[in-house]
Formats: structure tokens, sequence, C-alpha cells
């Protein structure tokens, strides 16, 4: 009976395991590919981010709905679906020949997308007995940081070797094996009296997050408020939150219940959850820019050198699984991890052009041990006071700030460094002048004559250089800073009851 049982839990694992990885997957190997997309489908640079900006804005409205579809449809047959759809759009994605085409089809993905990890981890966690759900989500969190560990690296080499469709038919085989796979996991969170879909309530946070979203994606290229389209879109934001926040507090049923944020655990570690978004993703939008434009690697070479983050994320989440398996409270192991991953990322802020991959490689480990560290108590610390029946719903608003500190990290962080760049660029030029000493002794010391070549030299190659270097430094310190901001967070956070079987932890998204 315990190795029926013990083999049920593999086939689910492994079934969970395809069906998230492949969702994870997807959020980075598309990047590495827009370059070779543009030129194939006739897009510009600004318009091929719609295939990043789609996928975002669907995944960010269906998230909060995980909880009611559940509720009508069970969660076997959401991650059925899911896979199923997730699988045909990606095919669609590959078969593209114009950006509206592979926009349509990035936007069903990300809908198809957006429930596979949340259900996926609530399966999961029925699977396990109570005393192992700890153990549980760190197996899960270790498949999930595969995504960031694989993405550039996988997305680089069938780029280079085949084309930028195969990062959308590698997902084929992944969904095929999964959905078989998923035949054998067992049904749940069906209700016989679902709640009403409020659809005016839907449409007014579909109407405000998915233009959230749009700001995100475009304010940097688009110059933030200087372009009408990001004020016409603030100003749809503003009202459809606005509007939506006063539909779900007057309603009895609405489409997300905000009122769950009255808890203090849940309302905490779900601001926390944001701000460690803007760390993490904002940290994996810096470590490529820097290596493939200021080190001059490789697309695969830069991916293997950011592979330490992941594999640190993963020894660290088996190690806080049994941690709180053994009782340990997770608010103390989450402000280990801060601290360890502040201490990783103040390494970074010590960077400069002549660094060796010694100095990408082992403050980023450092930095995935204080990822792994943070996120499963964290997710334990925020469901720890929500009732058994609450967790659905309260996960749909976790998962949510998640995901949007992700948005805003890389907003924040691509818009520091374009600005700081551009500051260090004109701070540094008025210094390269004939009237300077130190600019002559320069200039004698790397045996060059004031000539046009010279100028073309110090502007395109030292200037450039130095300046994106100085902009890469300032995100560094504010993704070094958005650690610090959330020791206070912690603090505040209640201490886990002793398990009684009512409460169990949260399913999650990375």
């Amino acid at each position: 009976m315990a190795q029926e049982q013990s083999t049920s839990r593999l086939v689910i694992t492994v079934a969970v395991m395809l069906a998230v990885v492949m969702q994870v997957l997807d959020l980075t190997i598309v990047n590495v590919a827009l370059t070779y997309m543009r030129g194939s489908l006739q897009a510009n640079s600004d318009q091929i981010t719609w295939v990043l900006t789609a996928y975002m804005v669907a995944n960010v409205i269906v998230l909060p709905l995980t909880g009611l579809l559940v509720e009508r449809y069970g969660q076997r047959n959401i991650m059925l679906w899911s896979v199923v759809g997730f699988v045909i759009s990606s095919a669609l994605c590959g078969q593209s020949h114009s950006l509206t085409e592979i926009v349509l089809w990035r936007f069903l993905q990300g809908i198809f997308g957006a429930s596979l990890a949340p259900v996926g981890q609530t399966i999961m966690l029925g699977a396990y007995p109570a005393n192992k759900r700890g153990q549980a989500m760190a197996i899960l969190g270790m498949g999930i940081m595969l995504g960031p560990i694989l993405g550039p690296t996988l997305g680089g080499y069938l780029t280079d070797t085949l084309s930028w469709r195969w990062v959308f038919y590698v997902n084929i085989p992944f969904g095929i094996l999964a959905f078989l796979l998923m035949q054998s996991v067992p049904d749940g969170g069906k209700s016989a009296n679902p709640r009403p879909v409020d659809w005016t309530g839907f449409a007014l946070m579909a109407l405000g997050l998915g233009s959230l979203q749009g700001i995100l994606s475009l304010g940097d290229q688009d110059d933030w408020f200087s372009s009408q389209t990001i004020i016409i879109l603030t100003l749809i934001t503003i009202l459809g939150l606005l509007f939506f926040v006063w539909r779900s507090l007057s309603v009895k049923h609405p489409v997300v219940d905000l009122r769950l944020l009255k808890d203090r655990n849940l309302a905490i570690g779900s601001m926390g959850i944001g701000i460690f978004g803007l760390a993490l993703f904002g940290t994996m939008v810096i470590l490529p820019i820097m290596l493939e434009t200021l080190m001059h690697y490789e697309a695969f070479t830069a991916g293997l050198a950011m592979a330490p983050q992941g594999i640190g994320a993963m020894l660290a989440m088996m190690l806080a699984g049994r941690l709180l398996g053994k009782g340990i409270n997770p608010r103390d192991i989450v402000l280990v991890g801060i601290v360890i991953g502040a201490f990783g990322t103040y390494l970074t802020t010590l960077y400069d052009l002549n660094i060796n991959i010694d100095w990408v490689i082992w403050p980023s480990f450092i930095r995935g041990i204080g990822f792994g560290l943070v996120t499963i108590p964290l997710f334990t610390l925020a469901f720890t006071t929500l009732k058994k029946s609450q967790q659905a719903e309260g996960s749909g608003i976790f998962n949510l700030m998640r995901t949007l500190g992700g948005s805003v990290g890389i907003a924040i962080v691509s818009t520091v460094m374009s600005q700081e760049t551009q500051v260090g660029w004109n701070q540094m030029s008025k210094f390269i002048n004939p009237f300077n000493p130190a600019f002559h002794q320069y200039l004698a010391a790397a045996g060059m004559t004031q000539n046009p070549t010279t100028w073309q030299v110090l502007g395109n190659v030292v200037l450039y250089n130095q300046a994106n270097m100085r902009g890469t430094l300032d995100a560094f310190v504010l993704v070094f800073y958005g650690f610090l901001v959330m020791i206070p967070l912690i603090l505040f956070l209640k201490k886990p009851a002793p398990e009684k079987g009512e409460n169990t932890p949260p399913p999650v998204q990375e």
C-alpha cells in the first residue's frame, strides 16, 4: 500500500513538474530569440516586444481567477485543458508569419499557461502528507527555478542551431507527456455550488491589470509619460482598478475577494513577494545585458554563467524544505535568506569592466541561496493564518503580486539602467576635452593622438562601456536595497501555529 502511494506520488510529481517547467521556461526562453523574430516577422524593435507583453498581460488577467476556475471545473480538468491549450498555442506561435499572428497566439498561450503553476502546486500539496508538504514545495520550487536557468541557454542554443520557431515547438513533447501522466492525477477542488461569476468585476480587473502590464512593458522604450499611449493607459489603469476595488468590496461574490487582505500575513506576505519579484526578475534582466553587451559573452555562454544562481536556489530550497519539516520558524529562515541574498547582490555592486568569470559565478551562487531560502518559507508565512477554504482565493492575490512585482522590477531596473547610463555619459564626456591635463596624459599613455579616429574610439568604446557599466551598477544597487526593504516587513509576520490539519502551505507560482 505504501509503495503504491509512493509510486502515485512520483507520477503526480513528474506530471506537475513537466507542466509547470514548460510554462515557466516560456517566460525566459523567448527573450533571446526576439532579434531573429524581428526580421522574420518584419517588425521593429518596439513592435516585437509585444510578443512578451501579450503573454504577460494574459497571465496577469487570468491568474487571480485560479480559485474560481478550480471551484467550477476541478483541479485535474483545469490542468488538462491548460496543457492542451498551451501546447496548441505554442505550435501556432511557431508557425506564425506575421506580428499580428504571433501576438494573438502568445496571448492565448498566456491565458492557458496562467493556471498551470498554482493549480499544479495545489495538486502536489494534496498528494503529500502534512509533514512533507514543505519538502513537496521545495521539490517543485527546484523545478520552477529551471526556467530562469535553462531559458536563456536553451533559447540561445535552439535559435542558433535550428530557428527561433523551435523555442515554441520545444513545448510540444513536454506537453504531450504531461497530458498523458496527468490522466492518473486525482481530481479535487470542485464545488457542488460554485460562486456566480461577477463579469462586471472581471471586466474592470482585466481592463485595469491589462493596462498596468502594458505600462510596465512599454514605459521604458516609450519614455514613460512623454508618450501619449502611456498617459492613456495610466488613466485606464487608475479608473479600472479603482472601480474594481469598489466592486469587489460591494458585491457578495466578487471575482477576487479583496477582503482577504484584512489578514495581516497575507497582506504583508503579498507585499514581500512583490518586492522579492523585483529582486529576482531585476537580476535576470541586468545580468544577461551586462554579460553579452559589456563582457561580450555569447548568449549560450552567458546562460551558463548565470546557471549557478539557479543551482544555489535549488540547493537552498531543499534545505528550506527540511528545516520547515523540523519545525524551524519560517520567519527566521526568510531573514537569513534576505541577508545572504543582499550580500550576494552587494558583491555585484563592486563590479568593473575587468572582472573575470569567477566574479560572476560566486555572487550569483550566493544570491541564489538567498532566493531559495526566502521563497518557500515566505509562502508558508503568508498563508499560515488563512483557513483552508480561503487559500485558493488567497493564492490568486498572492501570485498576482508575485507576477506584478516581477513586471515592476523589470520596468524599474530597465529605466534605471538606461537613465543612469545617459547620466554617466554626460558627466564623463565633459572631461574629454583638450583643456584637461589628465586627458593628454591618458592619450600619451595609450599611445594615441588627437584625430577623428581617437574621438570615435573614446566615444564609442571608452565612454559607452563605462557609462553602461555605471548604469548596470546603479541597477544592482536598487536590487540590493530591495532586499533590505523586505526585512521590516518580515518582522511583522505572525509565526505559524502548530499543524492541526486545517491549514496547509499555499499554492504558489514562481
